[in-house]
Formats: C-alpha cells, sequence, structure tokens
C-alpha cells in the first residue's frame, strides 16, 4: 500500500529530528517512527545509506530494532558483513539482529551472527555482544561452538567459552561493563579494554569521564609492571571514544599523560590528542618529543610520528599560527620541533631542514 503524501512528509521530518542534535527531538523521532511501524521501514533504510553520520545511522538501526520486517533483518546483517562498517554501528545491526532470532528471518540472522563470533579477525567487544544476542534467546544453539572458542586466538572469548561451559555464567554486557567498572567495582584491565570500544559509542559522556579516574586511580596503586600497563591501555581506549564524539571533558588526563610519559603511550592517546587536543597538549607533545630526541628503535620512532600528526592536526584544528604564544613558546626551546609541528615559519627562519631533524630519528 502506498504512503499518503502527508504520511511521507512526517516521516522525512521525523527522519530529519532522528539525525539532529537535540537529544529530546531525536527521543520523540525515534518513538514516533517505531509507532509508525512497518511503513517507515523502506525511508529509514533509504536515509540510513544516505547518512554520513555514525551516530545517526546507529539511530536508524535502533528504530528498526523495534520494527520487525525482513528488510530490517538484511540490513542488520548487511552491516555485520562489511569488513569497513564502523563499531559502533555494527554493534547497534548485532542488537538489531538479536531482536529477529526468533522471527521468519532466524535462520539467516543466526548463521550472520554465527559467522561473526567465529571470525577471530573481528573485534573482540562485538564478537562477545553476537554471543550475548544469542545467549540470551537461544542458548542451546551455542553449544557445538563452544569447543572451537574455547580455543580461540582471544583471550576474552576463550574466557567466555569457559565460563559458559562450566558455570553457564552470562556474557557481561559492554554497557553494564563499563558502567560498573565507572562507579568503581572490581574490573579485569584486559578485559574491559576489548569491551570499552563496543559499549562506549552510546554511553554517557559522564560515564566515560568517570572511567578515565577509576583508570587512572587502579594504574596509580597497582602493584605491578603489567597492571599498570593494563590501566594506562585502558585509559587509552576510554580517551579515543571520548574524542571521536568530539568531547574534551577529559582533556586535562590527555595531556598530563602525554606530558609525564616516559615512554610510549597505548594507542588512544596520540590520536584522541589530534582529535580534540588544545594548545597546552600541544606544548605537551613539543615537550615529550623534545626529550626523546636521541630514540632510535621503532616503538619510538612510531610514537614520535604519532606526536607529529596530532600537533599537526591540533595547530590545523585550532589555527594556531606562530604568533600564539605556545607556538612562540616551542619555537624559543626546540625550533626544529616547532617547524614540524606548525611549519618553517614557526621558528622565525631556523630551519627548512625543521622536519629533518625528526626525520633523522626513523
Amino acid at each position: 500500500m502506498a504512503i499518503r503524501k502527508s504520511a511521507a512528509a512526517e516521516i522525512e521530518v521525523l527522519l530529519a529530528d532522528l539525525s539532529g542534535d537535540d537529544a529530546v527531538g531525536r527521543e520523540t523521532a525515534a518513538a514516533r517512527l517505531t509507532v509508525i511501524g512497518v511503513r517507515a521501514v523502506p525511508h529509514l533504510i533509504v536515509a540510513f545509506d544516505r547518512s554520513p553520520s555514525a551516530a545517526a545511522r546507529v539511530a536508524i538501526l535502533k528504530v528498526l530494532e523495534a520494527t520487525p520486517d525482513r528488510r530490517s533483518a538484511e540490513l542488520g546483517a548487511e552491516q555485520l558483513e562489511a569488513v569497513q562498517a564502523v563499531p559502533a554501528v555494527q554493534a547497534a545491526a548485532v542488537s538489531l539482529l538479536g531482536a529477529y532470532l526468533e522471527s521468519p528471518e532466524s535462520t539467516r540472522v543466526l548463521d550472520t551472527l554465527t559467522a561473526f563470533i567465529l571470525d577471530a579477525e573481528r573485534p573482540d567487544a562485538l564478537r562477545l555482544r553476537a554471543l550475548d544476542a544469542i545467549e540470551r534467546t537461544l542458548p542451546h544453539v551455542l553449544k557445538p561452538i563452544r569447543v572451537r572458542l574455547s580455543e580461540d586466538p582471544s583471550s576474552a572469548v576463550r574466557a567466555w567459552a569457559s565460563a559458559s561451559t562450566s558455570t553457564g555464567t552470562p556474557l557481561i554486557d559492554p554497557h553494564l561493563a563499563i558502567e560498573a567498572a565507572a562507579a568503581g567495582d572490581p574490573a579485569d584491565p584486559r578485559f574491559l579494554r576489548e569491551l570499552v570500544p563496543a559499549g562506549s559509542a552510546d554511553a554517557p559522556l559522564p560515564t566515560l569521564h568517570r572511567l578515565v579516574e577509576v583508570a587512572r586511580d587502579r594504574e596509580a596503586t597497582a602493584t605491578g609492571a603489567a597492571e599498570r600497563g593494563a590501566w594506562l591501555a585502558v585509559r587509552g581506549v576510554v580517551h579515543l571514544a571520548l574524542a571521536r564524539r568530539a568531547s574534551r571533558v577529559a582533556v586535562y588526563d590527555l595531556r598530563e599523560a602525554i606530558a609525564r610519559a616516559v615512554e610510549p603511550l597505548p594507542d588512544g592517546f596520540a590520536e584522541a590528542a589530534g582529535l580534540v587536543g588544545d594548545a597546552a597538549c600541544l606544548e605537551s607533545i613539543a615537550e615529550w618529543l623534545a626529550r626523546s630526541r636521541a630514540g632510535t628503535d621503532a616503538p619510538l620512532r612510531e610514537w614520535q610520528r604519532d606526536l607529529v600528526k596530532a600537533g599537526r592536526s591540533i595547530v590545523e584544528r585550532e589555527r594556531l599560527t606562530r604568533r600564539h604564544a605556545v607556538v612562540r613558546k616551542i619555537a624559543r626551546s626546540s625550533p626544529d620541533i616547532a617547524a614540524a609541528l606548525v611549519g618553517p615559519g614557526a621558528a622565525h627562519g631556523a630551519g627548512s631542514a625543521s622536519e629533518a631533524s625528526i626525520k633523522k630519528q626513523e
């Protein structure tokens, strides 16, 4: 049945609100689109394909999750099968498919989820999320693959298989794990680090901020280097999660982490600095580069390259020029580094050889 012009116009308005910045508007639009139901599905799928925003795509998949329809299941399966899909979108696709495990589309859905789970190249947190979706609805179908999962390359997946086999312990939802850890509950930092990418996309920003604080405190009180490193790695992935949502709520910790580091930091720190770092972060980056000029090993060279890239991103985003106080300060103490981060003019003629001094270490 064709949708009346007035109804189609209403759906288009609701889709615009669903992709907008107003939280109340998004929630209202999602609720109304859910009520409209199957009639809105074609419009939602078209809007999904057209939208470049991961947040909007996640919102659309959540509405489709509440609207049983074969086309919704197909879209969810396509996103889970796509290797290059954004993790937050794939997490929403897993939830959508989980809602169809008892529908007429259950065979296709189960096949898609199972193939995803068995693919060791996929992110651990998303594989665990898919396991959870099946565990909640069709736990008996997981029995044949538990033996395979007990030998999986991922320690997190092996732990799940072992716990499920021996005790029947349910899989921890990434969102709940983040909430619990941020509240101060005991947590395994290695497992938590694998869950953060899937559970942080729509976690409240204050929760992620608290998790940064908790990870820093746990790192400070850790009894061994391995545990300290694991909590530092958690801080890195949480900083990156915040930065990808354009949040600067924890930039102070990011800045201090770089300033105090005595060796290259784990993944997440440099990329986060490039996304949301400020002028003070640029100063910390310059100081670190100045301290490490004699480095020759590969990890150190890679970290230096990452910092230079982050610094350049800060300069471009914040529109810093050689007239800025921080840039002038960097140029006075390290002309070559200032030139590498900002451009030759920042060194006041100190060097067309600016980047060469950093590249010498590569």
